[in-house]
C-alpha cells in the first residue's frame, strides 16, 4: 500500500491534485466512519460481497462494482459473506471535475478489470522511483480517466478530447493518440476541433499544459526544470519559450512574481 508522507500536503494541499492512498486488502475489516473520511475515497470490490451505508442509505456490492464518496460523507462498510476483498483509492483535489460531472456526496458504479489493473499500475508508480509531483500528474490521470470510463461516453467529441487532454497532458501525446482516443481520423479530428473550438488539437494541449504549470509553480516548491517535466515538456528551454510567449515571464520570474 502506499500512503502520502509528507503532512504539509495532506492539510492544506500545495497542488491541485494529491494522491493519498492506493492499495488493496486480501481481508478487508469492517470500517465505520460517522463523521465521513477526511479524503475523497474510491472502493472497489475485487472478489466477494460486501454491505456500504452512505448517508443512511445500505446496498450490497458484489466482486466488479465499486463505491465513491466524498469527503466527509458518512459511510461504513463490513463483509457479507467469507470473502471481502477491495482495492481503494483516497485523493485530495479534483473537486472542479467532480462538480463538472455533477456527481453528488456518493455513488456506485461499474469496477472493470482494466480500471483494476490501472489501480494495481498506480500503487506500484508511486511506491517507486516518484515524487509528490509526478504522484500528483499520475493520480490525476486515474481520476479522470475512471471518471471518463463512468460518464463520457455521451459527451460531444470536443468535450471528450479536452478531458483526455486534462488527463494526459504529462504525457508525450501525438494527433494520432488522441485521434485514436475519441475514434476518429487525424484528420477529420484536426478539421473538426479546429472548426468547433476555434483552435488545433495541439494548442489546446499546449495551452493546457503551460496552466497547469503555472498552478504548480505558484502552488508549489518544485525545481522549475521537475515542473517542466511533470506537465509534458522534456526540454527545458522549450518549456521555458512557450512559458515566456503565454505569459510574458520565464517560469522562475512567474513563481518570484505570482
Amino acid at each position: 500500500m502506499f500512503a502520502e508522507i509528507r503532512k504539509k500536503y495532506l492539510k492544506e494541499p500545495l497542488l491541485p491534485f494529491v494522491v493519498c492512498t492506493v492499495g488493496k486488502s486480501q481481508f478487508q475489516g469492517s470500517v465505520d466512519r460517522p463523521e465521513g473520511y477526511q479524503h475523497h475515497h474510491v472502493l472497489m470490490v475485487t472478489e466477494g460481497e460486501g454491505i456500504f451505508t452512505a448517508d443512511g442509505e445500505t446496498c450490497t456490492l458484489s466482486a466488479g462494482e465499486g463505491f465513491f464518496c466524498r469527503a466527509g460523507v458518512p459511510h461504513a462498510y463490513r463483509a457479507a459473506g467469507p470473502t471481502f476483498r477491495t482495492g481503494w483509492f483516497t485523493f485530495l483535489g479534483g473537486e472542479s471535475i467532480l462538480d463538472y460531472y455533477r456527481i453528488g456526496r456518493s455513488f456506485k458504479f461499474e469496477v472493470t478489470p482494466q480500471m483494476i489493473s490501472s489501480a494495481d499500475g498506480l500503487e506500484s508508480f508511486c511506491m517507486g522511483n516518484s515524487t509528490i509531483l509526478t504522484r500528483s500528474a499520475a493520480g490525476y490521470t486515474w481520476f479522470t480517466d475512471w471518471l471518463h470510463s463512468c460518464f463520457a461516453p455521451s459527451a460531444p467529441v470536443a468535450v471528450q478530447v479536452r478531458r483526455y487532454l486534462e488527463a494526459h497532458f504529462a504525457e508525450p501525446l501525438t494527433l494520432d493518440q488522441i485521434a485514436a482516443a475519441v475514434h476518429m481520423s487525424r484528420y477529420a479530428l484536426c478539421h473538426y476541433y479546429k472548426e468547433t473550438c476555434g483552435t488545433t488539437v495541439m494548442e489546446q494541449l499546449r495551452q493546457i499544459r503551460i496552466e497547469k504549470a503555472k498552478q504548480l509553480l505558484r502552488l508549489g516548491d518544485a525545481p522549475v526544470e521537475e515542473v517542466g517535466k511533470s506537465c509534458g515538456f522534456d526540454s527545458p528551454s522549450y518549456f521555458g519559450k512557450l512559458f515566456r510567449q503565454a505569459t510574458g515571464y520565464s517560469p522562475r520570474a512567474y513563481r518570484h512574481n505570482a
